[in-house]
């Protein structure tokens, strides 16, 4: 198990707040926040590349704070790649074992190896010019890899790429986790990505770290707004929660929702779009929670389409299939219930 333990590190006006990790086998752990927020620091210091200022990185129990970063055995991909110009792509992915000085015939059957299960044997050879953006990641992919780490760190590394290739890569990436079983820490901005592979997920923000656990426990209940709005909840609203024959009631303006649980006091509400189900007509249902809206506006993203509504005051957003939009007539100025 690799952790860490009570991490604080400062850098100038940036102050990275106590942070504790534990990663055990099999974790894909992914770090959500925003540029600056201190992601790649701790990325960084778990590499060795920054000492914290106070804290431990553990490994089986030993402190490895002060151990330096080739000893680690933890692999880094930062987000240019990083890869060395002046060498082919053999040369690349090969010189982590040149430097650990290991049997050239060694290095030439498990680079050859390497090369297959990234599909890049036809590129060996070549120079990194003129090589896709998907290419020289499966390069840098392939390069940290190689010297089979017990911990693969990965700084935004689809950030760049179109997004054919992006799904490429996301495939990939869960076939090799699968494949190797190593613990991953994957720092992006974008939670469809970071929901795509990792098992567990973290939100952090000027330099603390304000919410961990599973993705669907941050995406289903998000402990502040700012976590709401990272893993994509459309609908965020402030208000006050009233007490009303017993039962929790959130209430923003001429608009009231029925809780499953609240405390009486300011308040915030977060609604996932997907959550909310159209109608054409009034139904009766179960339903604690039916409105009234008219359609402002309607933007598709195949095979999604964001419904936008004026509910009184409210603006709700209703995420549905582009097929539905069709079936049910959806376009602006429409009454939906």
């Amino acid at each position: 198990m690799i952790a860490l333990k009570e991490i604080t590190c400062r850098l100038g006006a940036f102050h990275l707040r106590p942070v504790s990790l534990e990663l055990r086998e099999g974790d894909y752990w992914i770090l959500l926040g925003p540029t600056g927020s201190g992601k790649s620091v701790l990325l960084s210091i778990l590499a060795g590349l920054i000492q914290p200022d106070s804290g431990q990185v553990l490994k089986d129990g030993t402190d490895i704070t002060r151990v330096v970063p080739e000893r680690r055995g933890f692999s880094m991909m930062v987000q240019d790649f990083a890869l060395f110009p002046n060498m082919s792509v053999y040369e690349n992915i090969a010189f982590p074992l040149r430097v650990r000085r290991q049997p050239r015939e060694e290095i030439g059957k498990r680079v050859e190896a390497m090369a297959a299960q990234m599909g890049i044997t036809p590129l060996l050879k070549r120079g990194l010019k003129g090589l896709s953006g998907g290419e020289k990641q499966r390069i840098a992919l392939a390069r940290a890899l190689i010297v089979k780490p017990d911990l693969l760190l990965l700084d935004e590394p689809l950030s760049a790429l179109d997004q054919m290739t992006k799904r490429e890569l996301i495939e990939e990436l869960r076939a090799i986790h699968r494949e190797h079983g190593i613990p991953v820490i994957h720092v992006t901005h974008d939670f469809e990505e970071g929901i795509s592979l990792g098992n567990r997920m973290a939100v952090i923000h000027q330099g603390e770290m304000i919410q961990k656990g599973t993705p669907e426990d941050l995406s289903r209940r998000p402990e502040t707004p700012l976590v709401a709005a990272f893993v994509g909840i459309k609908n965020i609203f402030r208000g006050g929660i009233e007490i009303r024959e017993g039962s929790p009631v959130f209430v923003m303006g001429d608009v009231r929702f029925e809780l499953p649980a609240g405390k009486p006091g300011e308040g915030v509400v977060a609604i996932p779009s997907e959550d909310i189900v159209l109608s054409t007509a009034p139904v009766v249902s179960s339903a604690r929670n039916t409105l009234t809206g008219v359609v402002r506006e309607v933007r598709p993203h195949p095979p999604l389409a964001d419904v936008l509504l004026d509910v009184a005051s409210l603006p709700l957003t209703a995420t549905v299939t582009a097929r539905t939009v069709e079936k049910m007539g959806i376009q602006p100025g429409k009454c939906l219930f």
